[in-house]
C-alpha cells in the first residue's frame, strides 16, 4: 500500500505534538501556543515533499522536519494571512465623520452678504 500523508498523519500527528511540544519547553517557547503552529508547519513541509517517506523512515523524516520548523520559530515570522485578514493590531479603523456644513437657513444675512 503506497504511502499517503493522511496515512502518515493518521499514524504520527499525535506523537508529532508531544514530541514538538517537548522540544518546544526545552528551548523556552511556551509549548501551549505554539505546538499547533509548529506542528501545522511540519505537515505543510511533509506535504511539499517530492516523495513521501515509506512508513520505516517516516519517524526520522518527520524529526527532521520538525527540527527545520523550531529553527524556523526562532527568526522573525513572516506568515501569509489571506486577504482581508489583517493582524489584530494593524486593523484598518474608519475615519472619523464629517463635520455638517452649516446650511444656508442656518447662515446670518451679514454672514451670506
Amino acid at each position: 500500500m503506497p504511502t499517503t500523508l493522511n496515512s502518515l498523519y493518521t499514524r504520527y500527528s499525535a506523537r508529532l505534538a508531544a514530541a514538538a511540544a517537548e522540544q518546544l519547553a526545552d528551548i523556552g517557547a511556551d509549548p501551549v501556543a505554539d505546538t499547533d503552529d509548529v506542528t501545522q508547519d511540519v505537515w505543510l513541509l511533509a506535504a511539499q515533499l517530492l516523495a513521501l517517506p515509506e512508513p520505516g523512515h517516516a519517524w526520522a523524516v518527520l524529526t527532521g522536519l520538525l527540527d527545520q520548523a523550531l529553527t524556523a520559530l526562532d527568526e522573525p515570522r513572516h506568515r501569509e494571512l489571506p486577504y482581508g485578514m489583517d493582524l489584530p493590531g494593524v486593523r484598518w479603523m474608519p475615519p472619523a465623520p464629517l463635520a455638517a456644513l452649516p446650511s444656508a437657513a442656518t447662515v446670518p444675512a451679514a454672514a451670506a452678504a
